[in-house]
């Protein structure tokens, strides 16, 4: 993987790139500029935090909170989680592969606390995917993770930014 100077993300199967400074050649936990001890003042950024559904076939209960539907995500279509408890949206690697979109690197990684118990990093974002509801197109960005059963998860500030509504006691997602 190599960052240009705009923060575009490629993937290069043959290079090695760190989170942390840019440069090829290492990971993030050998990267010098962390393991450096003339960096010891420097103030660490926590990770942002947040939670997210993760279930295996058919297992668990999600709670009045959420709805389950399938929509199109670039044009495929995708199972996807509608949260209004979740504070990001997630799309899962392996449907992420589908998207086209360039992956950008975070400054901050982010830690996911998941259902299951696991608690998960990313440093990606895939900015401008597009959600296409009831024949209306929306931009969103997303972080690929694993998400079990899941091919999205639709977050609660995307999800009043659009003024779209979880309807909990009719377990619907009313779209204006």
């Amino acid at each position: 993987m190599a960052v240009t100077t705009q923060g575009t993300l490629w993937l290069n199967q043959n290079v090695v790139m760190c989170f942390e400074c840019g440069a090829q050649g290492h990971y993030r936990n050998n990267c010098p500029k962390v393991n450096n001890q003339n960096h010891r003042n420097k103030a660490r950024v926590p990770d942002a935090r947040g939670k997210a559904y993760v279930l295996g076939g058919g297992d668990a209960n999600l709670g009045s909170n959420t709805v389950t539907c399938t929509f199109l995500l670039n044009d495929h279509h995708a199972y996807m989680l509608f949260d209004s408890g979740a504070d990001r949206s997630f799309v899962s690697n392996t449907f992420s592969t589908l998207l086209d979109i360039t992956p950008f690197a975070l400054e901050v990684s982010y830690a996911l606390h998941l259902s299951n118990g696991r608690t998960l990093k990313t440093w990606i974002v895939l900015r401008g995917c597009t959600i296409g509801l009831l024949g209306h197109p929306y931009n969103i960005d997303m972080m690929p993770i694993d998400l079990g059963s899941f091919d999205v998860t639709i977050d609660m500030d995307w999800l009043a930014k659009s003024h779209i509504v979880i309807v909990c006691d009719e377990k619907i997602v009313r779209i204006p």
